[in-house]
């Protein structure tokens, strides 16, 4: 019994530890939802868990996650200091951004040093690229100029440039070919002397200033341009758009310290995209002309050598409508129309077309106007191209009077600004390729230069042709010759040159540019003319001084030109022409043509003429027809003086009759003239002490219609705006200034003969009309020769550095 109780009770206690270590599992952790419920009320929070258990396998996770966050910093340090270290606005302007944001790559590298030593080699975090390889253009960093300084200052401060207007041009140059292209071009203006020439190099090259110039051959003693190094710091890595932002950083510098008046470069073709981009913005932010030399005509455009700042500044200002007005019966004008379109245009804007179709239209000038584009090339796309070509037609081919036949051409064109110019071309003309590059040249130098904008007053415009007779259609011109300059000049340095430009105070028919604000005048002189012979009917036919092979409204600008003293520039005699007349194909001017027979409307002879008629219709005209230039003479080598054209007080001045004068007697012949037209033709009569008042610009003092008020009429001595006595002043500093340079010719015989002493000799008289008392030395001319030194001590001591 005892045994049995006792192992009954020994296994009872083995059973029971059994129940109740098993109830304490399943409490801890709990595997059955029936179970569980039984201690609901007894739950226990699970004991932590020892140190040790477990141990290997969260130590190998978070050893993982520490690697990869440490892997993560070092990847995040890394293109932080790639991107430069510090996030901040950039000198070329901008906001601060983070990292990646490739439409600001303004943040860049910050040396951590105090000093400005630029840094070299590659950026952090891009790697040096081997001999032979490209280095890759990933750097976005911040845009810091490390070089521009050093020549900006100095140059800002002998040029002149913290003043809005200067005489400082900049060429802007990025890709090394445009640089071999352009720095000859650039020496050639250094070389004249008319402004202060700048060069600016932008590219990603990695090489040093001096060692470009003297790869190209480039003497800084000889050749006396500023040269700026405008490239930021690791140029060479950097990306397309932080490129082009520092491309535009460099021209705000370059703009705030020189203030150029136009910037010169190689045609967008040749040049680096990133550069073209920032440097179109950029200059047209700053209202700044850019100039782009066509590929490949860099000979073509070495005329812009010569122009000085003021002209340069308003390379886009001038526009050109070319006029032509087509007689009956005259298929010589698809002759012309095939000069015009295939005529050299590079660089250039196209002119405007305006065409006056005649009402009895040749069947092939209708169909080839009809296939005629304009402008030619990829000109005619743009916008400003859809009226480039505009066509008038007549709708009756009556019979008119000279009058008629004036006013109908004169309102063919009216000028939208002075700045808006016709050229006019008669059907009979044959264009040279460079044609446009004469007119855009001479334009841009007798109508916009600073040094010459006091000369130009009694300038009508400028001719292409050189005729053979005088106005009278019989009797030979003789055109003046080397010694009929006016100064002695040209003679020392150019003895060879027989035949040169000229004032003539006559009207061309043939190929003329007429200035905007003189055609608008003469537009008024017509109106006034016809007026008034209107409203006289005891007027009687005044005798022609022009012949009737040429139109008449040629005899009104002969009139309108003789009372007010100005004249059309006429150019030299050369073996080729810019323009050829030819002699077949001429049609006399309509109202010059003798009526049909069958005709039963009132002839010209039977109808009130302002001028007198000759019985017999003259021989037609026999013009010389030297032949055009040809496409490969560039036009610098085609004119005389290399190129440079004179002032207009060294120019020759013929009378209208042909007869050779001086300067200083033209404004009192044009004032005796005045006094006889208002008188004879103008119907105004003469009050003692007292003149008709003259308002620049207009021609109401030269007619009388009594509807004049006292205030249009000035004493003699009262000079309260009559713009004669400023002409007379004007035309006396002139001479006084002419006989300044004579007495100091003497000097010009002690230089050499080096292109350099010819090119300063040639143009630095260019600045005749400078007042300033600076007498300190130009950096651009500190090496030109005694020619040089002495003229630009007598004219361009306003501008110097």
């Amino acid at each position: 019994m005892v045994a049995a109780r006792g192992r009954s009770t020994d296994r009872g206690w083995l059973q029971q530890g059994l129940i109740r270590s098993n109830m304490l599992g399943k409490t801890l952790l709990p595997g059955d939802e029936e179970l569980g419920k039984k201690d609901d009320d007894h739950r226990f929070v699970p004991a932590r868990r020892s140190a040790w258990s477990g141990w290997n396998h969260t130590f190998r996770w978070r050893r993982r996650r520490n690697l990869l966050l440490l892997i993560a910093l070092l990847v995040v340090w890394s293109l932080h200091r790639s991107m430069g270290g510090v996030w901040a606005p950039s000198e070329v302007g901008g906001s601060t951004s983070p990292p990646g944001r490739p439409h600001n790559p303004s943040t860049t590298y910050d040396k951590p040093t105090y000093d400005n030593d630029e840094p070299t080699g590659a950026p952090p975090g891009i790697a040096k690229p081997h001999r032979g390889e490209t280095a890759s253009h990933t750097y976005n960093g911040q845009v810091r100029f490390f070089r521009l300084a050093r020549t900006l200052r100095p140059a800002a401060s002998r040029s002149r440039g913290y003043e809005k207007e200067n005489r400082n041009i900049l060429f802007a140059v990025s890709s090394l070919q445009s640089a071999a292209t352009l720095l000859p071009m650039i020496c050639e203006m250094s070389k004249w002397s008319r402004n202060h020439v700048h060069a600016a190099f932008m590219g990603r090259a990695d090489i040093g200033l001096e060692d470009l110039l003297e790869i190209n051959g480039i003497e800084k003693e000889k050749c006396s341009a500023v040269w700026h190094d405008a490239r930021p710091d690791f140029m060479e890595y950097s990306s397309d758009i932080r490129s082009e932002n520092a491309v535009m950083g460099a021209m705000s510098h370059i703009y705030s310290f020189l203030h150029p008046q136009a910037i010169i470069m190689d045609d967008s073709l040749s040049e680096d995209a990133f550069f073209v981009r920032g440097i179109r913005v950029k200059s047209t932010s700053l209202d700044l002309p850019l100039i782009e030399v066509p590929k490949d005509r860099v000979a073509d455009f070495t005329w812009v050598t010569r122009l000085d700042a003021g002209s340069l500044r308003n390379w886009h200002t001038p526009t050109v409508d070319i006029l032509v007005q087509v007689t009956p019966g005259s298929s010589s004008v698809l002759r012309l129309l095939k000069s015009i379109r295939d005529a050299d245009y590079s660089g250039l804007t196209p002119p405007r077309i305006i065409l006056e179709l005649p009402a009895n239209l040749d069947i092939s000038v209708k169909q080839h106007i009809e296939k005629f584009t304009w402008p030619p090339h990829d000109d005619a796309e743009t916008p400003a191209a859809l009226g480039g070509l505009i066509l008038r037609r007549r709708i009756t081919n009556l019979h008119t009077t000279q009058e008629d036949s004036a006013i109908r051409f004169l309102e063919l064109s009216y000028p939208a600004t002075h700045d808006s110019h016709v050229l006019l071309l008669s059907p009979q003309a044959q264009l040279s390729p460079q044609y446009f590059h004469f007119v855009k040249y001479s334009l841009l130098e007798y109508k916009y230069s600073t040094f010459g904008q006091d000369d130009n007053t009694a300038l009508m415009g400028i001719s292409l042709d050189l005729p053979s007779t005088l106005l009278d259609g019989k009797n030979a011109l003789a055109p003046p010759e080397l010694g009929d300059m006016h100064t002695e000049r040209y003679t020392k340095l150019y003895p060879n040159v027989k035949s040169v430009p000229f004032l003539w105070q006559a009207p061309n028919t043939h190929a003329a540019l007429f200035f905007g604000e003189k055609w608008v005048e003469w537009h008024g002189f017509l109106g006034n003319r016809v007026r008034k012979h209107q409203s006289n009917a005891k007027a009687k036919p005044r005798k022609k001084e022009v012949s009737e092979t040429m139109p008449s409204w040629a005899e009104y600008m002969l009139e309108f030109m003789r009372a007010r003293g100005y004249a059309i520039l006429y150019p030299a005699a050369t073996p080729q022409a810019l323009v050829t007349v030819h002699n077949e194909l001429y049609h006399a001017p309509e109202e010059f043509t003798p009526p049909q027979k069958d005709d039963d409307l009132p002839t010209p002879s039977d109808l009130p003429e302002p001028f007198l008629k000759g019985d017999i219709p003259p021989p037609p005209p026999s013009h010389i027809e030297p032949p055009t230039l040809t496409p490969s003479t560039p036009l610098h080598e085609a004119l005389p003086f290399t190129g440079d054209l004179p002032e207009i007080p060294h120019l020759p001045y013929l009378q209208y009759t042909g007869k050779l004068t001086a300067h200083k007697t033209i404004v009192k012949t044009a004032k005796e003239y005045a006094d006889v037209f208002r008188k004879e033709i103008g119907g105004c009569e003469v009050k003692d002490g007292k003149r008709r008042k003259v308002v620049k610009g207009e021609t109401a003092d030269l007619f009388c219609f009594g509807e004049e008020d006292e205030e249009e009429w000035v004493s003699e001595g009262d000079a309260d705006g009559d713009d004669g006595d400023g002409v007379d002043k004007l035309k006396e500093e002139l001479d006084k200034l002419l006989e300044e340079e004579d007495a100091e010719n003497g000097l010009l015989g002690s230089s050499s003969s080096s292109s350099v002493s010819v090119g300063m000799a040639s143009t630095v008289s260019k600045t005749s009309m400078s007042t300033s008392t600076s007498t300190s030395t130009s950096t651009s001319m500190s090496t030109t020769s005694s020619i040089g030194a002495s003229k630009a001590t007598e004219r361009v001591a306003t501008d110097e550095f």
